[in-house]
């Protein structure tokens, strides 16, 4: 079975919240994935406001990174506050760079996922045929879920990766399931479980995050760590514990990812 992390750091996260732009050690990242038995990472990126400079820096070295390591994908980043510049480098990062999708953090960017550019970025990433990751729980907004839904049925060709599957708001992913496949609900939507397995097993709420998740079909999850800030290979027995079909298990590994990235 071949093993994706769909969701893992190429920035320290200390360094990125006081304005640094420092990235973790490659070699740290491929001995935990040797330990964990993981094939292939996406390394992201989290682009910060009005440093369009250093955001292009940023793409430049992870594009070099993943040249050099075949197990690394590379997701680059924009920050949608940015302006329509950012549509641009979203075209050099992509047709220069050979980067294979885009990562969006509303709550450590700082933006509202209701801003016109925000869809526009979505469409674009249409455009150029490539995913967009972005985390779903955002503490301080309590209609983003619904903000998401509005931009999924705006942007139906546009694949779009919902990380940690709202956590907290988890429920709220109940209508991605409901609707599926009716005439009238096309996008081409995703689900990364990063974090949610660990937080949820063992608790009262492990059955009702199973339940909605596996609603959402075994075709549409995906398996994330958040590394380094969780261990991938904790990460993957929790997710192998969590209750899932034996044979779903290597379509939310690997198969839907491979899907996705073109591997």
């Amino acid at each position: 079975m071949v093993v994706i992390d769909f969701h893992v750091h190429a920035q320290k996260l200390e360094a990125f919240l006081i304005g640094k732009s420092e990235f973790v050690d490659e070699k740290v990242i491929l001995k935990s994935m040797d330990d964990a038995g993981v094939d292939y990472s996406v390394l992201i990126l989290m682009a910060k406001k009005a440093e369009l400079d250093e955001t292009r820096k940023m793409n430049d070295r992870l594009a070099a990174i993943c040249q050099g390591e075949s197990r690394f994908v590379g997701f680059g980043s924009v920050h949608p506050l940015d302006g329509e510049v950012v549509l641009e480098e979203m075209d050099r990062c992509v047709r220069d760079l050979q980067l294979k999708g885009f990562k969006f953090h509303p709550f450590a960017q700082d933006f509202d996922v209701g801003e016109p550019m925000v869809t526009d970025i979505f469409k674009k990433a249409a455009e150029l045929d490539v995913p967009v990751l972005i985390d779903s729980c955002d503490a301080r907004d309590a209609t983003q879920n619904t903000k998401f839904f509005n931009i999924a049925l705006a942007c139906p060709d546009t694949k779009i990766c919902f990380a940690h599957v709202g956590i907290h708001r988890f429920m709220d992913y109940f209508i991605f399931g409901f609707l599926k496949g009716t005439p009238l609900f096309k996008m081409d939507v995703y689900f990364d479980l990063t974090s949610s397995c660990s937080i949820f097993k063992s608790s009262p709420f492990q059955e009702q995050f199973l339940w909605i998740t596996k609603l959402l079909g075994p075709d549409r999850l995906l398996f994330g760590s958040d590394f380094p800030g969780n261990s991938q290979k904790n990460s993957i027995a929790d997710v192998h514990g969590f209750g899932y079909p034996d044979d779903w298990l290597p379509k939310i590994f690997g198969d839907n990812a491979a899907k996705l990235l073109k591997l």
